[in-house]
């Protein structure tokens, strides 16, 4: 059974291996940074279109409506405390602009075998071009 979650709720996870599916109104763009304790990143770049960054992350290479990021958790360096995944719109023609100008993003999380875990639809968005 799938967990609806609110803003700010935690869920726990019961495998390593998971798979983000992020459905846009509009192309979007992913990328995922792994930070430590402190909030501070770990790694030269985040793992992010065009660039391997973080082991054990995979983000698509370019912006589209629906995404599939990859992630394996044990495959993260033991330095990894917590790993972010941000969304952007890219500029261009027939670009929204700002989130709030578009439905709010639907994130679903699935383990092994496409096991769906958790779901979330951002909502609240105005201005931000970036979340």
């Amino acid at each position: 059974m799938t967990a609806e979650l609110a803003r700010g709720q935690n869920h726990p996870l019961s495998a390593t291996r998971l798979e983000i599916r992020v459905a846009g109104g509009h192309p979007l763009l992913a990328c995922a940074l792994g930070t430590d304790e402190r909030g501070t990143a770990v790694g030269d770049s985040p793992a992010r279109p065009g660039a391997p960054g973080l082991p054990g992350v995979q983000v698509p290479r370019q912006a589209a409506a629906v995404l599939r990021c990859a992630f394996d958790l044990d495959a993260l360096p033991d330095t990894v405390h917590r790993v972010a995944l941000v969304l952007a719109l890219p500029e261009g023609p027939g670009a929204p602009g700002r989130f709030g100008a578009t439905a709010g993003p639907h994130l679903a999380l699935a383990g092994p075998g496409g096991t769906a875990l958790a779901a979330f639809t951002v909502t609240g968005l105005d201005t931000e071009t970036a979340l």
